[in-house]
């Protein structure tokens, strides 16, 4: 056999699938990794430069729905980053307090008949502003900020 035919052997086909060298996978490796690293300095930068979007007077309150969703004297509850919250409308205004009570951790829920908030667990009752009224709660609810704007409730967590 002369050296050709040996060389031409050796060559690979071009039906066959070319395999990576080590240094070529090394290659792609270092390229992946300088531009991960480009990605993760490049992002904050931009976020830094590019311009603060003006929010207006609820920037950290939540939308917690519409004034038409809850009747006068009448309640709704919502779970905004994983607690719960009791909004509960009155004639002239809106109040949202904590709805986990403050003994054992129960949900309250609001009794428009008696206007009481009512823990169903140990009889616990709170007033209109999250006061104790009677059971066995040790302090009373917390309140929390609301807002209302173009019809829509907000709340501050």
């Amino acid at each position: 056999m002369s050296k050709s035919e040996e060389s031409k052997s050796k060559m690979p086909s071009s039906s066959e699938p070319r395999s990576t060298s080590r240094r070529d996978f090394i290659d792609w490796i270092i390229k992946g990794g300088l531009l991960t690293t480009f990605a993760g300095m490049l992002f904050p930068a931009l976020a830094y430069l590019w311009p603060v979007t003006r929010r207006g007077p609820i920037h950290d309150m939540v939308e917690v729905g519409r004034e038409d969703e809850i009747q006068v004297w009448g309640s709704k509850k919502v779970v905004l980053g994983g607690s719960a919250f009791l909004v509960v409308r009155t004639p002239t205004e809106y109040k949202a307090f904590s709805a986990v009570c403050t003994h054992l951790g129960c949900i309250v829920y609001w009794d428009s008949d008696k206007k009481l908030i009512i823990c169903p667990c140990h009889a616990g009752l709170f007033d209109l502003d999250g006061r104790v009224v009677s059971g066995p709660p040790p302090r009373p609810l917390v309140s929390h900020l609301v807002s209302i704007v173009d019809g829509k409730i907000f709340v501050k967590p």
